[in-house]
């Protein structure tokens, strides 16, 4: 079984459907809990299931880099580099401003666990 303890919520999973409900029926008897159904989001995660997979996605979290960084509206590149930048050596060149700070994000957001 797979428990996952954070401040005041936990999440909790097994391929065994009776281990997941014994489990539940224990802990509610120890502890006053809201069972809350399958998990949607936790931990800054989205989550998606099916009746095999589970999809975990970071598109909010994507979201809000891009808004840390006023970055909302620049369209995606495969690579983050100035077309015609020379890369030099340390100490060679100029120093770049805070709005040319390399960001770095996956480009498809979405993990699969099967």
């Amino acid at each position: 079984m797979f428990i996952y303890l954070y401040v005041d919520d936990i999440l909790f999973t097994r391929d065994n459907h009776t281990m997941i409900q014994d489990f539940k029926q224990s802990m509610m008897k120890e502890f006053e809990m809201t069972d809350l159904g399958l998990i949607a989001y936790f931990m800054g995660l989205e989550v998606k299931q099916c009746s095999d997979e589970i999809f975990i996605l970071q598109v909010k979290y994507a979201i809000k880099v891009l808004k840390k960084f006023a970055m909302e509206d620049c369209c995606p590149v495969d690579n983050p580099v100035e077309y015609r930048t020379k890369l030099t050596k340390e100490g060679e060149g100029v120093v770049m401003s805070q709005s040319h700070k390399l960001i770095t994000l996956a480009s498809n957001t979405t993990h699969k666990i099967v």
